[in-house]
């Protein structure tokens, strides 16, 4: 498995994901890192019953899926290409196939992330989110990277 000198810190000190990714609880829905290489990442989502995007008495929508994906892309990101947590967007999807409209909170949510290619830049990845054992989405989705000084010209 080659980390990179950020990787290996990483491991070494547990995966702190809070400094891989801009985003805060409880928002911040990557719960563990389950594996990871150069080729892909597997990670296990908590979803907190004060997360926003929660709907119909407190059910996870299927579609907000997407961003699980895009967070686990995200760390995958950090992790491979030696850089800082940087904020992100999605840049685009496709072929996105969601199974379930809605989903109960309280088992965890299964994310596996495949890179297909690309930087920080611009990264392509193909995923697939999993509850139970059941797939509840899948896409194949952009993300980019950007420097906020940048955004705010």
């Amino acid at each position: 498995m080659k980390l990179g000198l950020w990787g290996w810190f990483l491991v070494m000190h547990k995966l702190d994901l809070q400094a891989m990714l801009p985003h805060r609880k409880p928002m911040s829905m990557i719960s563990e890192v389950l594996s990871y290489d150069e080729q892909q990442l597997e990670a296990l989502s908590l979803i907190e019953a004060t997360n926003p995007l929660l709907q119909d008495g407190g059910r996870f929508p299927g579609f907000a899926t997407l961003e699980l994906l895009a967070q686990a892309s995200g760390l995958f990101l950090g992790l491979n290409m030696d850089g800082d947590a940087t904020p992100g967007a999605i840049v685009s999807v496709r072929n996105m196939k969601i199974f379930k409209h809605s989903l109960a909170i309280d088992k965890p949510f299964h994310t596996q992330t495949n890179f297909l290619g690309g930087s920080g830049d611009a990264a392509m990845f193909q995923g697939s989110v999993y509850q139970d054992r059941a797939l509840v989405c899948e896409a194949t989705l952009t993300v980019s990277q950007f420097n906020e000084r940048e955004s705010d010209a």
